[in-house]
C-alpha cells in the first residue's frame, strides 16, 4: 500500500461529465482498481481479492469512485462486486443496477476548502475522535495508553544533524504535529502554530563503558515511552536519538494519539526519509500537502456529521437485546494503573497465514470476517457467552485526499458476534460478514454517539460496552530507507505499558508475506497472567485456522 494519494480519474468532473456509459464506467473502475491495488494490469473480470484486495483497500476504492460518479459509493459495493466489470455494472444508472441506498449515499462527497496558508495561526474545533481522546486525557493527564510509539534500530552512515533538520521539516509539513489544545469559552479547540516547535534530543553514548551505556539507553527509552505529552503547551511529539556505536543508533519517536493514528505512522516516516534525502542533497523542503487535517475537521463538521442523525437508528438496531457483560475469567492482582499493560506476541502458523490471505478469493470475505468469527468462538469458549461485543478500529479515511495526511482519523466501531443458532462455521461466517459490512459502511459514525444512544452501564476506568477489541492491521509499516541514503533501519512497535481494554487482539502483516504475519495481544496484567493470555492466543490461532478451512471446504462443496 502506498502512503501517498493515488490520482483519481476525472476527480474534479462536473455533473455533466460524470461517466454513465457502461464502457466508460468499466474504464474508470479498471483504472481505480489498478492504481489502488498497485498492479500494472487489471482485466475486467479479475477478482479484487485475488489481486491483494482487503477491507482497507476497498474503502480507498469506494472513496475514489464516489468522487468520480459524484455520489456516495458504499464499501459494500466494492466487496459484493469484486471485479471491474461487476463494479461498473452496479454503478450504472440502468434499472436494476443501482447501488443500494443508505443514509446519505446520494449526496456527493463534498470537499471542504483549504485552510489558511502556512504561517498563520489556525484554530479549529475537535473531531469526534479527538474529543473522546481529549476527555480521557483531561480525566487523567498522566495516562500513557494514548502514546503512539515507534522504535528504530539504525545502522550505517546516519547523520544526527541531518535527522534533526529532516524532523523539523516533517513537523513544518504536517500541521497535526504543530497542534496545541486549549479551552476557549467552554469549548476545546486545537491551535495549529505557524512555526514548528520540536522536541528532538540527541545523546552520543559511544564514549561510555558498554555496561553504563546499556543502562543509559534503558533509562532514556523508559522515560521516552513513559512520560506523558503536554497537549496544552505542545509539541504533541517527542524524538530521542541515541548513538550507541560508531555506526549504530536507536531512534525513539512518540506522538500523541490525538494527532496521529496507525496509518499516519507510515506517512510520517516516508516523509522523514524524503526530507532526510532532500537535506543531504541541499534541496528545498517539500511544500505542505494540498490537503491538511484542518480540511478534514471542517469536512466532518460541515458535511459528514449531517449523516450521523440518519445513521443512529440503523447502527443502534444491531445491538437490540445485546448482552453488555462479558464474564472473562480473571486472576486479579494489584498493578499501578499507568503500568497496567503488556503484550504477548505469537507467530501465525504459515498455513493459517496462507488460508487467511486467500480467504477473499475463496469466499469474497475480507480478512476481518474470519478473524472476527474466530475471536467470537474463542470468547464463547472462555466465557460461556454466545452474544459477544467486540470493538473494531476502522480507518475513517473515506476520502482519497486523507491518505497522505497525518492526523487522527481512526474510529472505534462496534461489532456483534452472535453464535446462538449458528450451527456451523459457514452460517456463522455469513452472519459475521453482514456485521462487517455494516461496520465498514458506518465507519465514520462516532463511537461516543453509539454509547449515548445505547446508554450502557459505565464502569470507572473501563471502556463502555466492550472489554475486547480486534484489529486486522492492513495499513503499511514504515518503508525501508532507499539504498542511496547510506543507512538502514529496523522498525518495531514497542509493547504497550498501559492497556485501553482488557484484551486487544491485533493481526499484523496484511501483505503477500503470509509467513511474516503475527498476532499481538495487549492485556491488563491486573486481570490476567501472561501464561493465560499466551494460551488464549494459541487457541485463537487454532480457531482461526479451522474457520478458514471450514470456509474453504464449504465453497468447494458448493
Amino acid at each position: 500500500m502506498t502512503s501517498g494519494p493515488v490520482p483519481v480519474p476525472a476527480g474534479s468532473a462536473s455533473a455533466d461529465s460524470v461517466p454513465s456509459d457502461p464502457a466508460e464506467l468499466r474504464e474508470v473502475t479498471t483504472a481505480v482498481l489498478r492504481e489502488v491495488l498497485g498492479v500494472p494490469e487489471v482485466l475486467p473480470d479479475d477478482d479484487f481479492f485475488a489481486l491483494g484486495g482487503n477491507s482497507l483497500l476497498a474503502v480507498r476504492v469506494a472513496g475514489r469512485l464516489s468522487r468520480v460518479v459524484q455520489r456516495r459509493v458504499p464499501v459494500t459495493a466494492v466487496l459484493d462486486h469484486p471485479s471491474a466489470r461487476a463494479l461498473a455494472d452496479t454503478l450504472s444508472p440502468a434499472p436494476g443496477a443501482r447501488i443500494p441506498d443508505t443514509e446519505g449515499d446520494r449526496a456527493a462527497p463534498a470537499v471542504a476548502p483549504h485552510g489558511p496558508a502556512v504561517g498563520t495561526d489556525v484554530r479549529n474545533p475537535l473531531t469526534a475522535a479527538q474529543r473522546r481522546v481529549w476527555l480521557l486525557h483531561a480525566v487523567d493527564p498522566e495516562r500513557i495508553d494514548h502514546l503512539v510509539t515507534s522504535s528504530f534500530r539504525i545502522t550505517g552512515a546516519f547523520d544526527p544533524a541531518v535527522a534533526r533538520t529532516a524532523w523539523t521539516s516533517v513537523v513544518r509539513r504536517h500541521e497535526a504535529l504543530r497542534t496545541r489544545f486549549e479551552e476557549d469559552d467552554g469549548e476545546t479547540v486545537q491551535i495549529v502554530d505557524p512555526e514548528p516547535l520540536t522536541d528532538f534530543r540527541y545523546l552520543d553514548l559511544t564514549a561510555l563503558d558498554e555496561a553504563v551505556a546499556a543502562r543509559v539507553v534503558s533509562e532514556q527509552v523508559r522515560l521516552q515511552r513513559g512520560t506523558p505529552l503536554d497537549l496544552v503547551t505542545g509539541p504533541p511529539a517527542r524524538v530521542l536519538l541515541l548513538r550507541t556505536a560508531p555506526d549504530t543508533y536507536r531512534l525513539e519517536v512518540v506522538v500523541h494519539h490525538i494527532v496521529c493514528d496507525g496509518w499516519s505512522v507510515a506517512v510520517l516516516f516516508d516523509d522523514f526519509l524524503d526530507a532526510y534525502r532532500a537535506t543531504v542533497r541541499g534541496e528545498p523542503e517539500a511544500p505542505p500537502p494540498a490537503h491538511r487535517f484542518s480540511d478534514h475537521v471542517r469536512w466532518e463538521r460541515e458535511v459528514e456529521s449531517r449523516r450521523w442523525p440518519g445513521m443512529t437508528e440503523r447502527v443502534a438496531r444491531r445491538f437490540e437485546g445485546r448482552t453488555d457483560h462479558l464474564p472473562l475469567p480473571v486472576d486479579p492482582r494489584d498493578v499501578d494503573e499507568h503500568e497496567d499493560g503488556d503484550d504477548v506476541e505469537l507467530p501465525v502458523p504459515p498455513e493459517v497465514s496462507a488460508a487467511l490471505a486467500g480467504i477473499g478469493k475463496v469466499t469474497g470475505y475480507t480478512r476481518l470476517t474470519p478473524a472476527l468469527a474466530a475471536l467470537g468462538i474463542l470468547l464463547h469458549r472462555i466465557s460461556g457467552t454466545d452474544d459477544v461485543l467486540i470493538a473494531v478500529p476502522v480507518s475513517g479515511r473515506v476520502r482519497p485526499e486523507d491518505e497522505a495526511t497525518v492526523g487522527l482519523f481512526v474510529n472505534t466501531a462496534l461489532a456483534r458476534v452472535r453464535l446462538a443458532g449458528a450451527r456451523d462455521v459457514p452460517k456463522l461466517l455469513a452472519r459475521v460478514h453482514e456485521e462487517v459490512q455494516e461496520v465498514l459502511d458506518c465507519q465514520t459514525f462516532p463511537f461516543d454517539h453509539l454509547v449515548s444512544r445505547l446508554a450502557p452501564h459505565r464502569e470507572a476506568g473501563r471502556m463502555p460496552l466492550v472489554r475486547v477489541s480486534l484489529a486486522v492491521q492492513d495499513f503499511a509499516e514504515p518503508a525501508a530507507p532507499p539504498p542511496g541514503l547510506g543507512f538502514g533501519w529496523e522498525w518495531s512497535d514497542p509493547p504497550e505499558r498501559q492497556s485501553k481494554l482488557d484484551l486487544a487482539f491485533s493481526l499484523w502483516g496484511g501483505g503477500a508475506g503470509a509467513a511474516e504475519r503475527s498476532l499481538t495481544i495487549t492485556y491488563r496484567p491486573s486481570l490476567f497472567r501472561r501464561s493465560t493470555v499466551e494460551a488464549w492466543g494459541e487457541q485463537y490461532l487454532v480457531a482461526l485456522g479451522r474457520v478458514c478451512d471450514a470456509a474453504r471446504r464449504a465453497e468447494t462443496c458448493d
